[in-house]
């Protein structure tokens, strides 16, 4: 009980320190910029009190401890979650180094830690996650290595050097690889994991089943991947890379939103007018049903349980559970199409409703355009050159009140997509024509390392689809009807400007993302298909669940020995070199040599046994004792190459024939 609560010195703080320090920065990266500002900043102080043996009063504690989660809680919306959960740990984690005096408080401190970067796993399982995390366990057992040796009874009895720490806490992550392959390549792989998980409070990808003015400012500055693609016949042009996701039927005057109950309702005819699109789609994870895919797919992606994934009446992909992990699909699209000629009253009726009392300067204004005799294509060929004429592409438009399409049209007459698809998508409706929104990503970035599309969450974007007689749902992006002189500040949602020549920028990002897209395919997206491929390879054809349990078995036993092997050898490492000596010379004479035996009973014993030699033999073991024991003066310590000769000689020595 003593050693728990003795005071703990200032390199055992700054190992337990360090420990910490490195599993807040996967946390960190993990979370908003501010927060991991504000823990870092704390996380310092509590290694610049802790270094120079401060003692923060418990007042003072207890205020930054709830104030601190206060502004945690807040900056996750006070919503439950992965990620509240994970702020709030890393807040705990931050604040212990405040308490950090005693033995027992380094312990937990490293154990937390090691908590800590669970909860990084959590949130990302990426490779820059797994290398932050790996270093920052070696700390955290290189500093568990150290409290320990401060709780032996003498600690300065076994001085240890900071090199000493490091090589074994090495020896012993090398110990545990062999076991750690077999259960990553040969344990049963899940559909989904034993243990419930509690959603994300936002999903990843951004994008959303509700869309009004100003949603998507955000997304539109985050450069992260939502997707890769692989084509396996010609791919389109980036221009026509549309990405379906949502599709957003229901206007309240102001946001759009999903409407769920034609979820069920059976997909539309699709009659494909050219080749159709082979390719595999990565998505990233996104917590929420919504499978991407090109415009439009032709039928659910091959090879999964038809119950598993529906294509919606919308020609959108839904799948039965969320999607918390990457995810990957072989899908088949038709680029040219006509969709759902014929379409039924009642889906009409649904794709004309509006609100009557909201944007009434919009309903004089379609309605003028039909008394002018205008027929359907007529009328959105007007509101496309309007758009042309008159309007501008911002990405930083004026906010806009309840009437939002009235204001957008008549007063600011500036926005980006998802302000000029919904302004579309009522004018259409106004007009008597079936209209709805669709969301997704438009185009795409070539990877030519990997030979595949990245597309950002960047290239989010809104368009329109409108039903025309004998033509069926036509898609219409209004966006890319604004003039380009029109254009105020950045870029649009196109990829226009993806064809320009590749900089050393450029190059260095697709390496970079290229490594990514590997550790998913080969690491994260490692799942029960590609584990029985692999099983085939090795000969095994038919594997069920209780010949996987045997090869796991049989793998864990060969990994185990493996590990006893490589823990004899580091044993036999860290013997010295003259005590490896001394262990031939015992073998080579025939004769026992027990561990706790002295080098003098060993003499005696190859004394005894061969007396002809013995005074040779007593000559030997002489510089052995005076090496080991003579003197601990260093300045008496014997040189290197005094204890090279020793071995040489114990190497050399041969008995006398009898």
């Amino acid at each position: 009980m003593k050693a728990r609560t003795a005071q703990i010195n200032r390199e055992a703080f700054v190992w337990c320190a360090s420990a910490a320090l490195a599993a807040l920065l996967p946390l960190g990266l993990l979370l908003p910029f501010w927060v991991s500002v504000l823990l870092g900043s704390l996380a310092m102080i509590g290694t610049f009190a802790g270094w120079r043996g401060l003692r923060i009063p418990a007042w003072l504690r207890l205020l930054l401890t709830l104030s601190t989660a206060g502004l945690v809680l807040f900056a996750f919306g006070f919503r439950i979650g992965r990620d509240t959960g994970a702020g709030l740990l890393a807040t705990m984690l931050a604040l212990k180094l405040l308490e950090t005096h005693q033995l027992r408080d380094a312990r937990s401190l490293v154990s937390f830690s090691l908590f800590g970067l669970m909860a990084a796993f959590l949130q990302d399982q990426g490779p820059i996650t797994l290398l932050l995390a790996v270093i920052a366990t070696l700390i955290a057992l290189a500093a568990l290595m150290h409290v320990h040796q401060l709780e032996l009874p003498d600690p300065t009895a076994m001085p240890v050097s900071r090199t000493q720490h490091l090589r074994a806490v090495l020896n012993l992550a090398a110990l545990s690889i062999p076991l750690a392959l077999v259960g990553f390549l040969l344990f049963p792989r899940l559909a989904s994991p034993l243990w419930g998980l509690p959603n994300n409070s936002a999903a990843r990808t951004g994008l959303s089943e509700t869309m009004a003015p100003g949603d998507m400012t955000q997304l539109l500055s985050d450069d992260s991947p939502a997707l890769r693609v692989q084509f396996f016949t010609p791919p389109p042009n980036p221009a026509q890379m549309f990405w379906r996701g949502p599709v957003l039927s229901q206007f309240d005057g102001r946001q759009w939103n999903l409407f769920r109950g034609l979820r069920e309702i059976e997909s539309g005819t699709l009659l494909e007018d050219g080749a159709l699109v082979d390719y595999e789609l990565t998505q990233e994870p996104t917590d929420r049903r919504l499978i991407l895919s090109l415009d439009v797919a032709q039928a659910a992606p091959a090879g999964t349980d038809p119950g598993e994934i529906k294509l919606g009446w919308d020609r959108s992909l839904h799948s039965r559970k969320p999607l918390p992990q990457i995810s990957q699909y072989r899908l088949r699209s038709a680029v040219q199409y006509r969709f759902e000629p014929e379409l039924r009253a009642t889906m009409r009726n649904w794709m004309l409703q509006l609100p009557r009392q909201t944007n009434p300067r919009t309903w004089i204004e379609v309605q003028q355009w039909r008394s002018d005799g205008l027929d359907d294509v007529a009328i959105i060929q007007r509101a496309l050159n309007w758009f042309n004429r008159e309007f501008f592409y911002t990405l930083a438009p004026r906010p806009l009140g309840q009437n939002s399409v009235d204001e957008f049209l008549f007063d600011s007459k500036e926005g980006y997509c998802e302000h000029y698809a919904s302004a579309f998508t009522v004018m259409m409706r106004m007009a008597g024509i079936p209209a709805r929104v669709v969301t997704g990503y438009q185009g795409g970035e070539y990877n030519p390392l990997g030979d595949y599309w990245l597309v950002r969450q960047s290239d989010a974007h809104a368009w329109s689809e409108v039903w025309i007689a004998n033509r069926g749902w036509v898609r219409i992006d209004p966006t890319a009807a604004v003039a380009a002189e029109r254009i105020r500040d950045g870029g649009r949602e196109s990829s226009d400007s993806r064809d320009s020549a590749v900089t050393w920028w450029q190059s260095t990002l697709h390496v970079t993302d290229w490594m990514r897209r590997s550790w998913n395919d080969l690491v994260l997206g490692f799942n029960a298909a590609k584990q029985q491929q692999m099983l085939g390879w090795l000969g095994f054809t038919e594997t069920g669940l209780s010949q996987m349990l045997i090869v796991l078995g049989i793998a864990t036993l060969l990994a185990l020995l493996a590990t006893f092997v490589l823990l004899l050898r580091s044993q036999r490492r860290s013997r010295s070199a003259l005590s490896l000596a001394l262990d031939r010379f015992a073998r080579r004479l025939r004769i026992a040599h027990p561990v706790g035996d002295t080098e003098l009973q060993l003499a005696q014993r190859a004394a005894a046994r061969y007396p002809a030699d013995a005074k040779t033999i007593y000559s030997l073991i002489e510089p052995v004792l005076h090496i080991r024991y003579a003197t601990l003066d260093k300045a008496d310590t014997p040189a290197p190459a005094e204890e090279r000769r020793v071995i040489r000689a114990l190497r050399n020595f041969r008995v006398r024939q009898p």
